[in-house]
Protein backbone atom coordinates (compact mmCIF):
# COMPACT_ATOMS: atom_id res chain seq x y z
CA UNK A 1 0.00 0.00 0.00
CA UNK A 2 1.19 3.73 -0.25
CA UNK A 3 0.70 7.17 0.52
CA UNK A 4 0.85 9.66 -2.08
CA UNK A 5 1.99 13.18 -1.85
CA UNK A 6 1.83 16.18 -3.93
CA UNK A 7 3.04 19.87 -3.11
CA UNK A 8 -0.68 20.35 -1.18
CA UNK A 9 -2.17 16.95 -1.17
CA UNK A 10 -1.67 13.87 0.96
CA UNK A 11 -3.65 10.40 -0.18
CA UNK A 12 -3.41 7.47 1.65
CA UNK A 13 -5.25 4.37 1.62
CA UNK A 14 -8.71 4.32 3.52
CA UNK A 15 -9.28 2.77 7.38
CA UNK A 16 -11.84 1.55 9.32
CA UNK A 17 -11.29 4.77 11.50
CA UNK A 18 -12.45 6.53 8.55
CA UNK A 19 -16.50 5.78 8.37
CA UNK A 20 -17.23 9.05 9.78
CA UNK A 21 -15.17 11.54 7.23
CA UNK A 22 -16.63 8.76 4.64
CA UNK A 23 -20.31 9.06 5.79
CA UNK A 24 -19.49 12.88 5.79
CA UNK A 25 -18.35 13.46 2.49
CA UNK A 26 -21.69 10.77 1.16
CA UNK A 27 -24.03 12.82 3.45
CA UNK A 28 -23.21 16.24 1.77
CA UNK A 29 -25.85 17.49 -0.25
CA UNK A 30 -23.43 18.89 -3.38
CA UNK A 31 -22.25 14.79 -3.74
CA UNK A 32 -25.72 13.31 -2.62
CA UNK A 33 -26.91 15.46 -5.86
CA UNK A 34 -24.39 14.61 -7.94
CA UNK A 35 -23.51 10.68 -7.25
CA UNK A 36 -26.42 9.63 -4.69
CA UNK A 37 -29.39 10.55 -7.26
CA UNK A 38 -30.97 12.61 -4.05
CA UNK A 39 -30.94 9.81 -1.63
CA UNK A 40 -28.64 10.27 1.54
CA UNK A 41 -26.71 7.18 2.94
CA UNK A 42 -27.38 5.69 6.22
CA UNK A 43 -24.46 5.35 8.75
CA UNK A 44 -24.31 1.32 7.76
CA UNK A 45 -24.23 2.63 4.33
CA UNK A 46 -21.47 4.54 4.66
CA UNK A 47 -19.69 1.82 6.69
CA UNK A 48 -20.49 -1.13 3.73
CA UNK A 49 -18.79 1.50 1.63
CA UNK A 50 -15.84 1.72 3.82
CA UNK A 51 -15.33 -1.50 3.87
CA UNK A 52 -15.91 -2.43 0.54
CA UNK A 53 -12.74 0.38 -0.31
CA UNK A 54 -10.90 -1.30 2.15
CA UNK A 55 -11.22 -5.10 0.42
CA UNK A 56 -10.55 -3.24 -2.73
CA UNK A 57 -6.86 -2.35 -1.37
CA UNK A 58 -6.41 -5.84 0.27
CA UNK A 59 -7.23 -7.77 -3.35
CA UNK A 60 -5.81 -5.69 -5.36
CA UNK A 61 -2.95 -3.87 -4.13
CA UNK A 62 -4.66 -0.51 -4.82
CA UNK A 63 -7.89 1.61 -4.55
CA UNK A 64 -9.58 4.65 -3.63
CA UNK A 65 -6.94 6.96 -1.64
CA UNK A 66 -8.86 9.38 1.02
CA UNK A 67 -7.70 12.93 0.05
CA UNK A 68 -6.89 15.30 2.44
CA UNK A 69 -4.95 19.34 1.57
CA UNK A 70 -2.48 20.37 3.75
CA UNK A 71 -2.58 23.84 5.52
CA UNK A 72 -0.14 26.40 5.88
CA UNK A 73 0.12 25.69 10.00
CA UNK A 74 0.90 21.78 9.42
CA UNK A 75 -3.01 20.89 9.82
CA UNK A 76 -4.98 18.49 7.02
CA UNK A 77 -8.19 18.61 6.07
CA UNK A 78 -10.57 15.67 4.55
CA UNK A 79 -11.46 16.90 1.25
CA UNK A 80 -12.88 13.53 -0.50
CA UNK A 81 -11.40 10.37 -2.55
CA UNK A 82 -9.99 9.81 -5.35
CA UNK A 83 -8.36 6.66 -6.72
CA UNK A 84 -8.61 3.27 -8.93
CA UNK A 85 -11.19 0.81 -9.55
CA UNK A 86 -10.96 -2.51 -11.34
CA UNK A 87 -15.14 -3.17 -10.21
CA UNK A 88 -18.29 -1.01 -10.13
CA UNK A 89 -21.38 0.11 -11.86
CA UNK A 90 -19.33 2.47 -14.58
CA UNK A 91 -16.05 0.63 -15.04
CA UNK A 92 -16.45 -1.17 -18.45
CA UNK A 93 -16.29 -4.92 -17.79
CA UNK A 94 -13.05 -6.16 -18.71
CA UNK A 95 -9.47 -7.77 -17.53
CA UNK A 96 -7.80 -4.49 -18.66
CA UNK A 97 -10.07 -1.77 -17.33
CA UNK A 98 -9.32 0.23 -14.19
CA UNK A 99 -11.48 3.22 -13.55
CA UNK A 100 -10.43 6.99 -12.06
CA UNK A 101 -12.91 7.57 -9.01
CA UNK A 102 -13.06 11.17 -7.35
CA UNK A 103 -15.70 12.56 -5.23
CA UNK A 104 -15.00 15.59 -3.28
CA UNK A 105 -16.76 17.92 -0.42
CA UNK A 106 -18.49 20.80 -2.17
CA UNK A 107 -15.93 23.07 -0.34
CA UNK A 108 -12.85 21.13 -2.02
CA UNK A 109 -14.84 21.17 -5.35
CA UNK A 110 -13.43 24.38 -7.97
CA UNK A 111 -9.54 24.49 -6.51
CA UNK A 112 -7.72 22.24 -8.63
CA UNK A 113 -7.60 19.17 -6.00
CA UNK A 114 -9.78 16.85 -7.59
CA UNK A 115 -6.94 17.91 -10.82
CA UNK A 116 -4.09 17.34 -8.42
CA UNK A 117 -5.31 14.02 -7.04
CA UNK A 118 -6.14 12.28 -10.16
CA UNK A 119 -2.72 13.85 -11.94
CA UNK A 120 -1.36 11.93 -8.70
CA UNK A 121 -3.28 8.76 -8.84
CA UNK A 122 -2.79 8.20 -12.90
CA UNK A 123 1.02 8.81 -12.13
CA UNK A 124 1.35 6.25 -9.83
CA UNK A 125 -1.49 3.89 -12.01
CA UNK A 126 1.26 4.20 -15.81
CA UNK A 127 4.85 4.07 -12.95
CA UNK A 128 4.17 1.60 -10.25
CA UNK A 129 1.10 -0.81 -11.41
CA UNK A 130 2.42 -0.38 -15.20
CA UNK A 131 -1.02 -0.01 -16.54
CA UNK A 132 -1.31 0.81 -20.10
CA UNK A 133 -4.79 2.88 -19.64
CA UNK A 134 -6.85 4.06 -16.96
CA UNK A 135 -10.77 4.66 -18.10
CA UNK A 136 -12.80 7.16 -16.75
CA UNK A 137 -17.13 7.14 -16.95
CA UNK A 138 -18.40 10.79 -16.93
CA UNK A 139 -21.95 11.83 -17.21
CA UNK A 140 -22.16 14.68 -20.59
CA UNK A 141 -24.08 16.97 -17.59
CA UNK A 142 -20.83 16.61 -15.15
CA UNK A 143 -19.13 19.97 -16.38
CA UNK A 144 -16.71 19.69 -13.80
CA UNK A 145 -15.58 16.10 -14.13
CA UNK A 146 -15.38 16.94 -17.83
CA UNK A 147 -13.15 19.50 -17.35
CA UNK A 148 -10.73 17.64 -14.68
CA UNK A 149 -9.97 14.48 -16.62
CA UNK A 150 -9.43 16.72 -19.67
CA UNK A 151 -6.78 18.44 -17.75
CA UNK A 152 -5.49 15.28 -16.31
CA UNK A 153 -4.57 14.14 -19.99
CA UNK A 154 -7.91 12.04 -20.68
CA UNK A 155 -9.98 11.90 -24.29
CA UNK A 156 -13.10 10.21 -25.47
CA UNK A 157 -13.56 6.92 -26.33
CA UNK A 158 -16.28 5.95 -28.96
CA UNK A 159 -19.12 6.67 -26.38
CA UNK A 160 -19.25 9.84 -25.53
CA UNK A 161 -19.24 9.27 -21.48
CA UNK A 162 -16.70 7.18 -21.54
CA UNK A 163 -12.86 8.46 -21.50
CA UNK A 164 -9.45 7.01 -21.44
CA UNK A 165 -5.87 8.10 -20.48
CA UNK A 166 -2.28 6.55 -21.61
CA UNK A 167 0.92 6.63 -20.65
CA UNK A 168 1.75 8.95 -22.89
CA UNK A 169 -0.54 11.31 -23.03
CA UNK A 170 -1.10 11.50 -19.46
CA UNK A 171 -0.15 14.60 -17.22
CA UNK A 172 2.31 14.06 -14.66
CA UNK A 173 3.05 16.00 -11.25
CA UNK A 174 6.72 16.88 -10.94
CA UNK A 175 6.46 16.69 -7.23
CA UNK A 176 5.05 13.52 -6.80
CA UNK A 177 6.75 11.31 -3.82
CA UNK A 178 4.98 7.79 -3.14
CA UNK A 179 5.60 6.07 0.55
CA UNK A 180 5.19 2.39 1.48
CA UNK A 181 3.17 2.13 4.13
CA UNK A 182 1.19 -0.85 5.98
CA UNK A 183 -1.26 -2.87 5.35
CA UNK A 184 -4.67 -2.01 6.83
CA UNK A 185 -6.43 -4.47 9.35
CA UNK A 186 -8.31 -7.41 8.27
CA UNK A 187 -11.88 -7.47 10.18
CA UNK A 188 -14.67 -10.04 9.70
CA UNK A 189 -16.96 -7.04 8.87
Amino acid sequence: MHILETPRLILRPPSHSDELLLHGLHSDPFVVNAIGDGVYPTIEQSKAALLQFINHWQHNRFGLWMVFVKDEGQAIKFAGYCGLMCSGPYVPEGPNNVGLVTCLHLAASGKGIAVEAGRAVVQFAFERLKLEKVTGFIRPTNTRSLRKNMKIGFSYVGDRMLFEVTPEKAVKIGNLRIVDCAEPEVTNQ
